[in-house]
């Protein structure tokens, strides 16, 4: 179950480091690519320099075109907050997330039902407001983050108008 109420929040901007893979929903949900990719991190965190926090942050990167479905490809980083970009570790990415105004979603339950949550977003919300389909969206993994748990809380945040976000 998820909290279908959007606040618009204006955010700081804020940079990542982390591991980056290219990724469809399918094989996140059949084959746990994400939960791999979060397996890979915690060995490779020690790595990460200049971290501001124990939160997790996973910037997911869509097509360009807004066309997007459960087979499409997109591009994901899961990281962790850092002071700034200037050492990346060897087969690690870094980005920088813009400061503005996002849509901020908190998915409340078991993350194998966040689909839900991300569809009332793009498919409900961001129409109805007539939004354009951002290129990019990130979640905050905090200490709410349980896995499996449905008292588990991820929050989403959804850049609005003209926020387009970084580079690699």
């Amino acid at each position: 179950m998820s909290h279908f109420s959007p606040v618009i929040v204006t955010r700081e901007g804020m940079a990542v480091i982390g591991l980056k893979a290219v990724t469809t929903v399918q094989a996140s949900v059949e084959h746990g690519a994400i939960k791999r990719l979060e397996a890979s991190l915690f060995k490779r965190s020690i790595d990460i320099p200049n971290r501001v926090a124990k939160t997790k942050i996973l910037i997911q990167i869509y097509p360009p075109n807004g066309y997007f479905s459960y087979n499409t490809s997109y591009t994901v980083l899961l990281g962790y907050p850092v002071a700034n970009l200037d050492t990346i570790p060897t087969a690690m990415a870094g980005y920088q997330i813009p400061s503005g105004q996002y849509a901020k979603v908190t998915h409340v339950g078991d993350e194998a039902w966040i689909s839900k949550t991300y569809s009332f977003i793009y498919r409900h919300w961001l129409p109805r407001r007539q939004r354009t389909p951002p290129t990019y969206d990130y979640e905050i993994w905090d200490t709410r983050y349980l896995p499996g748990q449905p008292q588990s809380q991820i929050d989403i945040f959804v850049p609005l108008s003209g926020n387009r976000g970084g580079v690699w």
